[in-house]
């Protein structure tokens, strides 16, 4: 604490000290957060933010002199309320719910022991901590969309012919797809962190700054896209001998840099010297000679944290227990509806990427002999944990590193099928290869309900959870191929064997996610 009034080492000592003892009692919400920073480039810069904040805190110690510690009472109640949150992310398994509460408390039990007055001058620093909570893949596909869109029309202009399916285009020299790496994530995330960073030192007034943020956030996405455009251009241009191996990564860094110095120096014309603090009759001027009454130890604050801290982890594992009392299941088995026969699940057929399910069953079926199949998926979790759980960025159709198959198109709003007196709603999605194109139809299903948003899994499973019923959950995946085009024929198929086959599906899960006897 050295530079530090000496009234607000005990304060700050405490804050560090009650921090720490957070990060230790939720320890494998650190160790997945720091796996995930060592894992990750995108998020690497994540290990360097507490760092960043603890400068940034640093300093303020000057304008600490003038504002007495005190104590807040306000932040035990927000501390309360994130302390639900973890719960509600322990229990439906959503780390990143996890994450930020975990930050949250952080900042909370640092707010509680130095005051109100003191946390409104310590706000960025402390703020700027939930930057290191690794999130925005959920951002991937509309931002792989956003480059495809932006790729295919500026090559148009060019006068250049494009034919496009999905995030595939297809140009007279060469064929080439807009993956994951393409997404612009990684360039979106460096430019947020930095120009929140920047915006707080280099700018006073909060119009600047939310305009330089705006900035931050609106030119990496459009630069990645002129970068694919440029990349698509130069091996169009070369034959395809250029920018199609790893010379594709170094143009595009050396793209993204230039355009985040070009940002960053256009910014700095803008910068503000820096100003003296407006008043505020919370934060009095000491008078000369006349010292800052020194801090004195609410244990008060203290305790009700400790508690509030302790609470969700009790009472979390003691939902597990019941969880885990439930049935325990390794088998599925579904018999061919009226109609139907089962067929031979070929090895190249498609099927979904899911990992870490209690159950897996993989079928194919056909009305009659010489027919397209209609292949059915299904991925069973229960007593789920990190790593085997239902709704992962890992667990999709298709993942944007398969370069065997990709989406071509995508439902905006669930199809809703009928089956027997309930409509179920189902997302239609188009995939090709090379050599075929499928009509894929999905829907969740969680606590005897059917769902097609992966947050309502997230947020009936959670319920499940707090009911004492486990975390019985499923993805039901149909597909059947179809001809270029012309998808109407496999969408008949599909209606036809989903309403045969649902009530059997239904059926067998719920007997499946029934607790055994004791």
């Amino acid at each position: 604490m050295t530079g530090f009034p000496q009234p607000w080492k005990r304060p700050l000592t405490l804050s560090g000290i009650m921090a720490l003892l957070l990060l230790l009692w939720f320890y494998p919400v650190v160790q997945f957060t720091v796996h995930t920073w060592l894992g990750n480039e995108t998020y690497l810069h994540g290990g360097l933010i507490p760092f960043i904040s603890l400068w940034l805190i640093w300093r303020e110690r000057d304008a600490l002199k003038n504002i007495p510690p005190g104590v807040s009472g306000s932040a035990l109640v927000v501390f309360a309320f994130f302390a639900l949150a973890w719960e509600l992310g322990k229990v439906s398994n959503a780390m990143i719910i996890q994450q930020f509460s975990l930050v949250g408390m952080i900042v909370c039990a640092t707010w509680s022991q130095i005051g109100n007055a003191a946390f409104r001058q310590l706000l960025f620093p402390l703020l700027f901590l939930f930057l290191a909570v690794p999130f925005g893949e959920s951002f991937i596909p509309p931002l792989m969309d956003f480059t495809a869109d932006f790729a295919t029309a500026a090559i148009h202009l060019t006068g250049i012919p494009v034919y496009r399916e999905g995030n595939f285009l297809t140009l007279p020299t060469g064929n080439w797809s807009v993956v994951e790496a393409c997404s612009g994530l990684r360039y979106l995330i460096a430019s947020l962190t930095l120009g929140v960073l920047f915006a707080h030192l280099a700018y006073r007034h909060w119009t600047r700054k939310l305009l330089f943020l705006l900035a931050s956030l609106i030119v990496p996405v459009a630069a990645n896209g002129v970068r694919a455009y440029l990349i698509i251009l130069i091996g169009h241009l070369s034959g395809m001998k250029l920018a199609v191996g790893v010379d594709h990564l170094i143009y595009g860094w050396l793209f993204f840099g230039l355009v985040m110095f070009l940002l960053f120096w256009i910014g700095s014309f803008f910068r503000e010297d820096t100003l003296q603090e407006p008043f505020s009759p919370e934060i009095l001027p000491s008078p000369a000679g006349i010292a800052v009454p020194r801090a004195k130890i609410n244990l008060a604050p203290l305790g009700i944290l400790v508690f509030l801290a302790l609470l969700p982890r009790w009472h979390v594992d003691y939902l597990e227990h019941l969880s885990r009392s439930s049935a325990n299941p390794t088998s599925f088995v579904l018999t061919a509806p009226p109609s139907w026969s089962s067929v031979p699940f070929e090895s190249d057929y498609w099927t979904p990427h899911y990992t870490g399910e209690r159950i897996k069953f993989a079928e194919a079926y056909t009305p009659l002999q010489g027919t397209p199949p209609v292949t059915v998926f299904i991925a069973y979790y229960r007593n789920q944990t990190q790593g085997s759980s239902l709704i992962t960025s890992g667990n999709t159709l298709v993942i944007p590193q398969d370069h065997r198959w990709g989406k071509t198109h995508e439902s905006a709003h669930p199809l809703w099928v009928s089956v027997q007196t309930s409509p179920l709603p189902f997302t239609e999605t188009l995939i090709r290869s090379d050599r075929q194109r499928r009509v894929v139809w999905d829907c969740y299903w969680v606590d005897r309900r059917w769902v097609s948003s992966p947050y309502a899994v997230k947020a009936w499973e959670a319920w499940s959870v707090l009911k004492g019923q486990g975390d019985g959950a499923a993805v039901v995946v149909f597909s059947t191929p179809f001809l270029s085009g012309n998808t109407s024929q496999a969408q008949q198929s599909l209606q036809s064997f989903s309403q045969a086959m649902l009530p059997e599906i239904q059926q067998a899960l719920e007997h499946l996610n029934q607790p055994r006897s004791q």
